[in-house]
C-alpha cells in the first residue's frame, strides 16, 4: 500500500513539473499582452506554437532586452520598441537612450525583492498564506524552523533557504523568491524553473 502511495506521489510531482513547465513557457498573460502587437499565438515570439525555446527573432530580441535592462522578467510592452532585424546589440546612441530610460524607470515605485542573505526562520511567518499562480493555488506553511510549499490538496515540499535570500524547491529543481511591497508586506512570489519565471500573487 505504501509503495502505491509513493508511486501516486511521484506521478503527481512529474505532472506538476510538466504543467509548470508548459505554463511558464507559454504563459497566457504574456500572449494576452502581445495580442495588441499583433500576436495570434505563441509563434509570435516562439518557434513552437506551445512556447518555450527556441525563440524566433522577436523572442530573441525580448530576451536580449531583458538582459540589457537587467530586468528579472520579460515585459511584452517592450515590443513597442521592437524593429525587425534589430536583434544585434544596440548602437552606443541607442544604449545611451536606454540608460536614460532605465534611470527614469528607477524613479518609479517598484516591488522590493527579498534582501540578500539567507532568510531568518523567525520571519517565515511573513510568507505563510495562499498564492494564486497560473498553475493553481500554492499554500505556504511554516512548521518549526522549516517552510513548506504545497499545491492545494496535494503533497507539500520543503522550501530550503539559500544564501541569496531565495528558496529551493528540491523536488523540481526550482527557485522561489518572495517579494514585499514598500511597507515590507509579502505580496507575491516568483518561481524560476529552467530559466522561465512565473509569479504568484498572495491572496490570503
Amino acid at each position: 500500500m505504501k509503495s502505491i502511495k509513493i508511486a501516486i506521489s511521484l506521478i503527481f510531482i512529474a505532472g506538476l513539473v510538466a504543467a509548470f513547465a508548459r505554463e511558464t513557457l507559454g504563459y497566457p498573460p504574456l500572449l494576452a499582452k502581445a495580442k495588441k502587437f499583433g500576436a495570434k499565438d505563441c509563434t509570435f515570439c516562439h518557434v513552437d506554437p506551445e512556447g518555450g525555446p527556441p525563440w524566433n527573432e522577436r523572442g530573441q530580441w525580448l530576451i536580449k532586452e531583458k538582459e540589457r535592462r537587467g530586468a528579472e522578467t520579460v515585459d511584452v510592452e517592450w515590443l513597442a520598441d521592437y524593429k525587425p532585424g534589430k536583434v544585434e546589440a544596440q548602437k552606443p546612441a541607442d544604449a545611451a537612450k536606454a540608460t536614460d530610460a532605465a534611470k527614469a524607470d528607477d524613479k518609479k515605485p517598484s516591488t522590493p525583492a527579498a534582501p540578500a542573505g539567507k532568510v531568518d526562520p523567525k520571519t517565515f511567518d511573513d510568507f505563510v498564506g495562499e498564492y494564486e499562480a497560473p498553475i493553481g493555488i500554492l499554500v505556504i506553511t511554516h512548521e518549526g524552523d522549516k517552510l513548506f510549499g504545497q499545491p492545494k490538496g496535494d503533497t507539500k515540499q520543503e522550501l530550503k533557504p539559500e544564501d541569496d535570500g531565495s528558496f529551493t524547491v528540491t523536488n523540481v529543481g526550482a527557485k522561489i523568491r518572495f517579494n514585499r511591497d514598500e511597507k515590507g508586506k509579502v505580496i507575491e512570489f516568483v518561481i524560476n524553473l529552467n530559466d522561465q519565471e512565473m509569479k504568484g500573487k498572495k491572496i490570503k
